[in-house]
This record gives structure tokens, C-alpha cells and sequence, in this order.
């Protein structure tokens, strides 16, 4: 029988693995921290979401996280260089960043402030892998492959209080004004889980299971 450190945390297959921090290690400035999070993963999948980490710090640290310590911190030792030399995220960035007017759902005038884009596919894949990541160490299980990882960015402190109402538990770890997480899940059915997410003290993410076969049973149905 495999051990379930012989077991890839993100694929749920049988493989030779390497360590993988979760979250990356790059969303960390110096001196990182040396109780960080790893999990077992095989090479493919640790290195699978890597542009759309780049592109997911990088993108976020042009809004008010990139203000925040750390945020500073992480521009300041490279971020800065990589956007300078990858003129392709760069234009990518300027893209998808601009103001708007922001108002709450009761009426509220809160200003103009920069607003993000999303780009829900990278967005999704650096926190479905993060979830997964984070159960594995949360709960000593795996992800079944048939399950999937739907995520939302939370642009308004509204969101944020829908997905608060739910009775979540505080991480085991986290890392003041970096990245800290609540979670919880049915116990009679682990697959239905949610987990919230916040990054630098500012872009808040929630992450939910997801049944695939029952997704794709009715998109059949559709056609």
C-alpha cells in the first residue's frame, strides 16, 4: 500500500513526489518564515501553476496589497525586475487594472479605487491548488480527483461578510499581513468543504468542492 506521502496531493495519483509550499514560496519577501507549509507532490504538479503564480502576485501587487509590508518587501527584491523584463505580463497587467467608481449594494459612494480584472481560470488555478495544498495539511486526506475546486475573488467587505456568515475555523498557521486562511467542511460529507483566503492583508479569495461527475452529467443533459 502507498503511503500517502508517496501519493501526489493535488493529482490524487500514485507518484514519485518532491516537497511543494503551500502557499509558494515566492509569495513570501525574506526572511522566509521556517514553519511554511509543504506537501507531497509530483514534479508535474508542483510546477504546473507557476506562470499563473507569477502572474497572480504579480498582478495583486499593483493593488493595495503591493501598499501593504510585505507587499513592498516582495516588489523591492523582484517583482519589480520580473515585470520590468516581461513585457508580455506587463501589458497584461496595465490591461486588466483600472478605477471605477465604487458603491456598496445599499448605496454607499466609497470612492474611486483601482479595480482588478479577473482572469478566473489563473486566478482559479493558484487557489484551487492552494486548497488542495491546505487540505491535505488540515485534515491528513487527499482531494478526490473527482472532486474540483470553484474560487471567487472577494472585491467588496459585503462578499466578505456573506461568506463570514458561515461558521469557519482559523488556519493552524498563519503569517500576519502575508497570507492567513479559515476553512471548515461537512463531516458527513468531506467533499463539501469552503475554505477563505486572504493575501497580504487585502485580496480575499473563498474556495468551494465541486462534484465532476455530477457538473458534467449535466452539461450532458444540456446537450
Amino acid at each position: 500500500m502507498k503511503k500517502k506521502e508517496d501519493i501526489c496531493v493535488y493529482c490524487a495519483e500514485p507518484q514519485k513526489t518532491t516537497k511543494d509550499h503551500v502557499p509558494p514560496k515566492s509569495f513570501f519577501p525574506r526572511p522566509k518564515p521556517s514553519n511554511l507549509i509543504t506537501v507531497p507532490a509530483c514534479a508535474d504538479c508542483n510546477s504546473s501553476a507557476g506562470k499563473d503564480e507569477e502572474f497572480f502576485l504579480a498582478t495583486f501587487m499593483f493593488s493595495e496589497a503591493g501598499e501593504s509590508i510585505a507587499g513592498k518587501k516582495l516588489w523591492d527584491e523582484k517583482l519589480h525586475r520580473m515585470y520590468d523584463k516581461n513585457k508580455g505580463l506587463k501589458r497584461k497587467i496595465a490591461q486588466n487594472l483600472k478605477y471605477s467608481d465604487c458603491v456598496t449594494h445599499s448605496g454607499i459612494y466609497l470612492g474611486r479605487k483601482r479595480t482588478i480584472k479577473q482572469e478566473p481560470k489563473r486566478f482559479e488555478n493558484v487557489v484551487s491548488k492552494i486548497v488542495k495544498g491546505l487540505y491535505f495539511f488540515e485534515y491528513d486526506e487527499i482531494i478526490p480527483k473527482t472532486i474540483g475546486v470553484m474560487s471567487s475573488y472577494i472585491q467588496s467587505q459585503e462578499e466578505a461578510d456573506e461568506v463570514l456568515k458561515y461558521e469557519l475555523n482559523f488556519g493552524t498557521r498563519r503569517w500576519d499581513g502575508i497570507f492567513e486562511y479559515r476553512f471548515n467542511r461537512n463531516e458527513e460529507n468531506p467533499e463539501d468543504f469552503i475554505w477563505l483566503m486572504l493575501f497580504y492583508g487585502y485580496a480575499m479569495f473563498w474556495g468551494i468542492g465541486f462534484n465532476k461527475n455530477e457538473i458534467n452529467a449535466n452539461n450532458t443533459k444540456e446537450i
